[in-house]
């Protein structure tokens, strides 16, 4: 059986039977079908129950704003050279906060599909696909109600094993099993 040189070009029945096998797993993808939701409906109820992790944020602040400093703190405080006004106050405390972030693994994971779908819908348009336009503003709408994805990080690594979030949570685990079904 010969093959075809790699040099050759694909027949275009052969590209078009791809293009539209991804454009059908993107529609999925971007619209859902009748078992699961898509980007579109889930984007929006992620903005609403979104994960966030509770992290603790040390800085340098002003001696009288400080909420939370440790004792050992306090010491290295004292010691800071030029960090005592001419009362002998600290001018200067390191100071733990609290904050909620929404820069977490799973979220990452969904800027990561999001982003990945919106890419192929682009080249999908710019190949003349004429439905990848509307799919992609759909998308668009979804990113906007979901205004969160913005203080998401890039995705540090392709997860291989769904955490317990991306597998459990039935919002998360629609995404992660959206981007699993697009093609490589």
């Amino acid at each position: 059986m010969a093959t075809r040189p790699s040099s050759d070009p694909i027949p275009a029945s052969a590209a078009s039977s791809t293009t539209s096998a991804e454009l059908d797993a993107i529609r999925v993808a971007v619209r859902g079908d009748g078992r699961h939701p898509g980007l579109v409906d889930v984007l929006p109820r992620l903005q609403r129950s979104h994960k966030k992790e509770l992290i603790r944020r040390e800085q340098w602040t002003s001696g009288d704003l400080a909420r939370h400093p440790e004792p050992r703190e306090l010491i290295r405080s004292w010691r800071r050279p030029g960090n005592l006004d001419e009362r002998g106050r600290l001018l200067h405390v390191f100071d733990a906060r609290r904050v909620l972030v929404e820069d977490v693994h799973e979220n990452r994971v969904v800027k990561h599909v999001v982003y990945d779908v919106r890419a192929r819908l682009e080249r999908l348009e710019a190949a003349g696909e004429p439905e990848a336009a509307t799919l992609r503003v759909e998308l668009d709408r979804a990113i906007d109600a979901a205004p969160f994805l913005r203080d998401v990080g890039p995705l540090k690594a392709r997860p291989t094993e769904p955490t317990a979030t991306l597998g459990g949570d039935p919002i998360y685990r629609s995404v992660f099993q959206s981007w699993l079904a697009l093609p490589r």
